[in-house]
């Protein structure tokens, strides 16, 4: 008898150890995330001005510029935040839509895309180039497009796509109506210019994001299809050196064609096609240390196939469509002021289009 309790006093010390581990582990997750999150908000206090408007026209280090390209078009325009002005740059040799942009070695590249070969949008293909131009420290806008000497590993359209050390990272995408990739591709974007595919996703996708922490991409929402019917509520962790997956906590609802930003250890989702077929005006905050996730407050417009980057201390998100037309109009989420203010437009409506900081 006094064994088998002395074997039970056991057993409860090893399970209540096991759960001051996980609850020291949990405890640790929530630190480092609220740590990370305070630092951002530190940062925004050190930038507060008395002039709320001259405040929100504050970037941070030399990067005020945002280059906005294609959305069934060629042309690309540049929005200057200190100033608040559009300038029109070089059109790109292609009228696109669906594409993806970075900037790398002073370069701002668009990667993919449906290409539009007719007026009437009937006719279109999906591409695989790369077509970059060079950043001018004085600010030229006469410097033209040329093609980068490497091409995506397929023909894609609605994928997404990071940076990541010399290499972009290509996810998902449809290289035609009837066609969604699974693919993760890796494009060398220096000498030998070699691609592979890393791994396949657990489903197939387009009009998803994605973002980059570390090491590890997170992969968010989208359709298998193509169709917002098939809208995607799942959120994947993908380990890039180990080529392994991790599911997530879903996002609150099905969404895809929407914008997405890294702050922190931050995901921010915004906006979107709903599985009903309806453009949304809401905003997510989802924390990947913590694996939860609250709301922000819903932007001005109900935007799907909108773009979105982060300058200073704000979020800016451009164009997109209403559900009804493609829209022109841009703006912006102050965290000082936690609202939304509306921006010059752009020169025209653009919807699935792309868009860099520089």
């Amino acid at each position: 008898m006094e064994e088998n309790f002395g074997e039970r006093i056991v057993n409860m010390e090893g399970k209540l150890e096991a759960v001051k581990n996980n609850v020291r582990g949990l405890t640790a997750a929530l630190i480092e995330g609220f740590d990370e999150m305070k630092d951002v908000l530190v940062k925004m206090e050190d930038r507060i001005e008395e002039n709320p408007r001259k405040r929100r026209r504050t970037a941070s280090g030399d990067k005020e510029n945002i280059i906005v390209a294609g959305g069934w078009d060629d042309s690309v325009e540049m929005f200057n935040w200190r100033r608040g002005t559009w300038s029109q740059l070089q059109s790109m040799p292609k009228k696109l839509q669906g594409a993806t942009s970075f900037v790398y070695n002073d370069h701002v590249t668009i990667a993919g895309g449906d290409c539009l070969y007719s007026d009437d949008h009937t006719s279109s293909q999906c591409v695989d180039n790369l077509f970059t131009m060079y950043i001018n420290p004085n600010r030229n806008l006469s410097i033209p497009w040329f093609e980068y000497p490497v091409k995506l590993l397929a023909k894609s359209a609605y994928h997404s796509s990071v940076l990541y050390n010399d290499r972009l990272i290509v996810t998902g995408g449809g290289y035609d109506a009837n066609h969604v990739s699974d693919r993760i591709d890796e494009v060398q974007l220096v000498p030998p210019y070699t691609s592979e595919t890393l791994s396949r996703m657990p489903e197939p996708r387009r009009g998803h994001c994605t973002q980059l922490f570390d090491d590890n991409l997170l992969i968010v929402g989208g359709s298998t299809t193509g169709r917002y019917q098939d809208s995607l509520s799942s959120v994947v962790l993908y380990d890039i050196k180990k080529k392994e997956f991790q599911p997530l906590p879903e996002l609150p609802y099905k969404v895809s064609q929407m914008a997405t930003v890294r702050l922190g250890y931050n995901i921010v989702v915004i906006g979107g096609l709903h599985e009903r077929g309806e453009a949304l005006d809401t905003v997510i905050m989802y924390n990947v240390v913590t694996r939860t996730h609250h709301m922000l407050p819903s932007m001005r417009c109900k935007r799907s196939g909108c773009t979105a980057v982060v300058i200073g201390n704000n979020i800016v998100v451009l164009g997109g469509s209403s559900g009804h037309e493609p829209l022109k109009s841009v703006e912006a989420f102050n965290f000082e002021s936690y609202t939304w203010e509306e921006l010059p437009e752009m020169s025209k409506a653009r919807w699935l289009h792309t868009a860099v900081v520089v």
